[in-house]
């Protein structure tokens, strides 16, 4: 017959016990966490490209497109500006097509309103 090892009783015996729960959920938890860190490592990067991917499509186009009418913007400005010192009516560059924007400049009491 084999002899089972007797455990301490007491406090001794109440601290052994502890301190080998405490080293066993240790490694449990370990293990378990290694493997969830590498699944959401994983799923994260994934994540992260699709979002980095989507945004390059969708939302580049989007911001070079707004660039590109500040600029035609400005030129259309600088355009008005040169037929408005020629002696050119406010009307008479609606008739030749030039945007609200680009005739009007905001006032500075527009610009500063909260």
């Amino acid at each position: 017959m084999t002899k089972e090892p007797k455990s301490s009783g007491g406090l001794k015996g109440l601290l052994q016990r502890t301190g080998k729960f405490f080293y066993t959920t240790g490694v449990y938890a370990r293990d378990k966490g290694s493997t969830a860190f590498k699944w959401g490592y994983q799923v994260g990067g994934q994540v992260a490209f699709a979002v980095a991917t989507t945004s390059m499509v969708m939302l580049m186009p989007l911001l070079f497109e707004i660039a590109r009418e500040g600029q035609m913007l400005e030129s259309e400005r600088a355009q008005v500006k040169d037929y408005k010192g020629r002696g050119y009516s406010d009307r008479q560059l609606q008739e030749l097509g030039f945007s609200e924007a680009a005739l009007h400049t905001p006032s500075v009491a527009s610009l500063n309103k909260k």
